[in-house]
């Protein structure tokens, strides 16, 4: 495993720990030990109790290696652990040893738990007369839900999306706690964020956001209705099983929407996976969804067989956030055996469970700018047409192949260019104002990774720069 201070730095996440890990390696209190391949580094160093702590960083899976200390310390990888990798960097001699017996009876229990959740995932279970039954009855209360939730979005309209301040969102919370008993935690979800969206409007008396998440809300529940009732009907049929909420199912994230998560069994069973499959990342970000209290890890990725852009998302609850490492960059080539592709349109969700990683070559990122669209008249309406459906992500992504850069000197606009002259006006965000300092032939030779958005009040459809991707590599404006 090669050993960077970046590498260090993205498995810790925590600057602190970094700090505290690299004084501890210059105390030279460790005594150093390493597997024959590689895959293992481990070591005891003195500290505060009686006895030495003993640490480990295991490397057998490389996309994600396991930090392992016997001090008291939450921090996962803590200072003792991080330690080590700074002597590795350091270049400091370790010594070639067994296993320790506690670390492979480790791997040895998590393989056998890995083997059995794959197989229990990717068996397809039979559907018998008893599930059918027990899966209309479900279908039956998730009905059951969504006239209640009608009900609750009616009475919210008839008062006024102005109405709902701080007294009547605690009201309409408690009832909207109530829909997580009927299998719709989607629409309570959606509910939540229709009653904080309309509430921070009270601020300034500007709901068009609420109005937009009602209008999500109403046509939610309003196909996620008619595909329920084609879901019971099916099931109320068995045997014959006709499937007509198939296609429903297959081409639009409406189980998903409603609060299902998916299986890997069940994505198989409904053909949603690509063998062989291999993965560039073009850009990661972390943001807080503050109104379903978690940290969401997203990573934007590109199929090289295909072209196809699709996300990665790791979701940290608040209340977990100590115990769920932090996703981050990836800036390896990700070959993936069975690739899991959840329903949905354009920039689907994806899923692996095993991968392997390699480097990058000038030909992978020759493939994806390859792939990146340069009529962007056309581009344009493919985003207007999915943008206008209510349950359709507003931010579609699309690679793009400018001509050139048109700079309009605002502090935070730009344009790119086509052959024809069709400009796509730019919003610049975090670091993507470095674009600005690229040259013109890595503008006009490379692609940009760009996140459209529509801006309703001011009537203008823009994009997000994410990454520029030239024959050297990706530059990234988001991780």
């Amino acid at each position: 495993m090669h050993i960077t201070e970046d590498y260090i730095s993205n498995f810790t996440g925590n600057p602190k720990t970094v700090s505290n890990g690299r004084a501890l390696a210059s105390k030279g209190c460790f005594t150093l030990n390493e597997t024959e391949d590689g895959a293992l580094l481990f070591g005891s160093c003195e500290g505060s109790g009686k006895s030495n702590y003993n640490c480990s960083i295991d490397f057998s899976d490389p996309s994600s290696p396991i930090a392992r200390c016997t001090c008291p310390s939450r921090q996962i990888p803590c200072k003792h652990a991080v330690a080590l990798l700074f002597h590795k960097l350091n270049g400091d001699t370790f010594t070639i040893g067994a296993i320790p017996e506690d670390i492979a009876i480790k791997r040895e229990k998590k393989a056998k738990r890995k083997s059995k959740a794959k197989n229990s995932e990717l068996s397809p279970s039979e559907m018998t007369k008893s599930k059918a039954n027990a899966a209309a009855k479900k279908c039956r209360a998730q009905l059951e839900g969504i006239a209640m939730a009608e009900k609750m979005l009616n009475n919210i309209i008839r008062a006024g999306l102005h109405s709902i301040d701080r007294e009547h969102q605690k009201l309409y919370a408690s009832q909207v706690k109530e829909l997580g008993n009927y299998y719709i935690n989607g629409v309570q979800s959606a509910f939540v964020g229709l009653l904080s969206t309309a509430s921070e409007g009270q601020l300034n008396q500007i709901f068009t956001e609420a109005i937009e998440k009602a209008n999500y809300v109403y046509t939610l529940l309003k196909n996620g209705k008619a595909y329920l009732e084609c879901k019971l009907s099916d099931y109320e049929a068995f045997p014959e099983l006709p499937n007509t909420a198939l296609d429903q199912m297959l081409n639009t994230r409406i189980e998903e929407q409603l609060g299902y998560a998916w299986k890997l069994t069940e994505l198989r069973e409904k053909g949603l996976f690509v063998q062989h499959a291999e993965l560039l990342q073009l850009s990661f970000d972390s943001y807080d969804d503050h109104v379903n209290r978690q940290i969401v890890d997203e990573g934007v990725w590109m199929i090289l067989s295909t072209g196809a852009i699709v996300y990665t998302f790791n979701y940290r609850p608040y209340k977990a956030l100590k115990n769920i490492n932090p996703g981050n960059s990836f800036f390896k080539k990700m070959e993936i055996n069975e690739l899991y592709m959840y329903p949905g349109e354009k920039n689907p969700r994806v899923r692996w469970e095993e991968s392997n990683v390699s480097e990058a070559s000038p030909d992978d990122f020759q493939k994806v700018i390859s792939y990146a669209r340069s009529d962007f008249a056309q581009v344009v309406k493919e985003v207007k047409s999915q943008i206008i459906s209510p349950l359709a992500d507003k931010h579609p992504i699309f690679l793009l192949r400018a001509s050139s850069l048109f700079l309009t000197n605002e502090p935070s606009w730009d344009a790119i260019v086509d052959e024809s002259g069709n400009k796509i006006m730019l919003r610049l965000e975090k670091f993507s104002y470095l674009l600005n300092t690229a040259s013109r032939e890595q503008i006009e030779e490379g692609a940009l990774t760009c996140r459209f958005t529509y801006d309703s009040v001011g009537d203008l459809l823009y994009a997000v720069p994410l990454s520029l991707i030239t024959v050297q590599g990706i530059v990234r404006f988001f991780y």
